[in-house]
């Protein structure tokens, strides 16, 4: 976890708009490499509320700064180093997800403690119960030991055509 001693607004809107970025990158490439509809499913649906909170975050910026947000590239010091990058291994890539969906959820706790403004305090904390509840939908989706690295299992997709044939008729 990132040790935050003082934070201005500004930065903080910046590095969680980066960490939003960094998420969405991480569940479109981890969907990428899972081969169970169920959890591409539900990884596209990561990638979409990560954008959502990008694009409010990008909001309040601009209401704060009153500067829009054409393309943000920060530095190091800007950029939450505890995020973990998208493996090639499928299972490994759910269980960095969740390690990343706690070190969010503290880093966003942590800031809405630090800042002044009351509605930043709020959007912050929103975050932070956003982000538990994604790690939860990894908790309760994706149950040990995972299997996301093996192909269907031929009975699954036997049923699948059954299913879609009955639908069809």
């Amino acid at each position: 976890m990132i040790k935050v001693q003082s934070i201005n607004s500004i930065d903080a809107l910046k590095m969680s708009i980066q960490c939003e970025m960094d998420m969405r990158e991480y569940y479109k490439e981890a969907a990428a490499i899972v081969k169970n509809d169920d959890s591409i499913a539900i990884l596209n649906g990561l990638t979409d509320k990560a954008d959502k909170h990008r694009q409010s975050l990008i909001r309040a910026y601009s209401k704060l700064s009153g500067k829009k947000i054409l393309y943000l590239k920060l530095g190091r010091k800007h950029k939450l180093s505890s995020l973990v990058k998208c493996p090639d291994d499928p299972n490994e890539a759910i269980r960095n997800a969740k390690k990343n969906e706690q070190e969010l959820k503290s880093f966003y706790a942590t800031i809405s403690r630090r800042l002044i403004e009351s509605d930043l305090r709020q959007l912050f904390r929103e975050l932070a119960m956003e982000q538990e509840q994604h790690y939860a939908l990894l908790e309760s989706s994706f149950e040990e030991p995972l299997h996301l690295d093996e192909e269907p299992i031929e009975a699954e997709t036997e049923e699948n055509t059954m299913m879609s044939e009955l639908a069809s008729a």
